[in-house]
C-alpha cells in the first residue's frame, strides 16, 4: 500500500516572533499518524501572501495533504483566506450555515454579531465548509489534482474540535492509508552517540519501510 504524505503549515509573525509557541503541529503529527498519514515536514510562515502561495506550492509539490493553520482571523493581518481563494481561482461566497454558527455564537455570548465577524463566513466558492462549533472561522477542505488542501484557525482547541470531527474520519475515508507502528525502546546509561554507533549494523541491515531514531533522552524509536 502506498504511503500518504502531509504537510502541516503554520501561518502567523506571531509564532516567528515566538510571540506564541506552535503546540499545533506536534498534536497534529501525532493524530495524523495513528490513522497511516506520515507527516514529510512542517512549515511555518509570515502573515504575507506570497510567503503563504510559495509554502502551498512546496508543499503541494512533495505531499498529499496540505493541513494550514492559522491567518483566519477577522483582522487585517489574516489573510489565509484570502490567500486561498486566489490561489484556487475562486471568489468567496455567503456560506448560510457558517453565519448561522458565527450569529448563534455571538448570541450564545451575550454580543451582537459585528460586519467583521460576518465576513467570517464568506468562504471560497470551490471548497467544502468545515463547521466550526467552538469559534468563528469555518474551516475549508480544498481538493485539487488529488491533493487535499485543509484551512484551520490556529487557535488549538477550536483546531483539535475540527479534526476530531470532520477532518481526520474524512482523509481517512478519502485516502487508503497503511497502518504505522511505533516502537520505543527506553535505554538507561549509555550516551547517544554510544547507543547509535552500537545499534549501527543492525540499522543498516534494516529494510527501506522501518526507520530508526535515536532520541536525545537515549530512546530508540522504530517506525514501520
Amino acid at each position: 500500500m502506498k504511503a500518504v504524505y502531509a504537510e502541516i503549515i503554520t501561518v502567523g509573525d506571531e509564532i516567528l516572533y515566538g510571540q506564541i509557541v506552535d503546540t499545533n503541529s506536534a498534536w497534529m503529527g501525532t493524530e495524523l499518524t495513528k490513522i497511516g498519514i506520515r507527516v514529510k515536514q512542517i512549515t511555518s510562515v509570515s502573515d504575507e501572501a506570497s510567503h503563504i502561495v510559495q509554502a502551498l506550492d512546496d508543499a503541494r509539490s512533495r505531499a498529499d495533504i496540505i493541513l494550514i493553520t492559522g491567518g483566519l482571523g477577522p483582522t487585517k493581518d489574516d489573510l489565509t483566506k484570502n490567500v486561498l481563494a486566489d490561489y484556487f481561482h475562486t471568489e468567496l461566497k455567503l456560506d448560510e450555515q457558517s453565519l448561522a454558527d458565527v450569529t448563534e455564537l455571538f448570541k450564545s455570548r451575550g454580543y451582537a454579531l459585528t460586519e467583521l465577524n460576518r465576513q467570517q463566513a464568506f468562504l471560497p466558492a470551490s471548497c467544502t465548509p468545515v463547521r466550526n462549533v467552538l469559534g468563528t472561522a469555518p474551516g475549508m477542505w480544498f481538493e485539487d489534482e488529488g491533493k487535499v488542501f485543509v484551512s484551520m484557525p490556529g487557535v488549538p482547541f477550536e483546531m483539535k474540535r475540527m479534526m476530531e470531527d470532520t477532518v481526520l474520519p474524512q482523509l481517512k475515508a478519502y485516502f487508503k492509508t497503511p497502518h504505522i507502528i511505533h516502537k520505543v525502546i527506553q535505554t538507561v546509561g549509555i550516551p547517544e552517540s554510544m547507543l547509535a554507533e552500537k545499534l549501527e549494523d543492525w540499522e543498516t541491515s534494516l529494510p527501506p519501510h522501518i526507520r530508526l531514531a535515536i532520541c536525545h533522552t537515549s530512546a530508540a524509536c522504530v517506525c514501520a
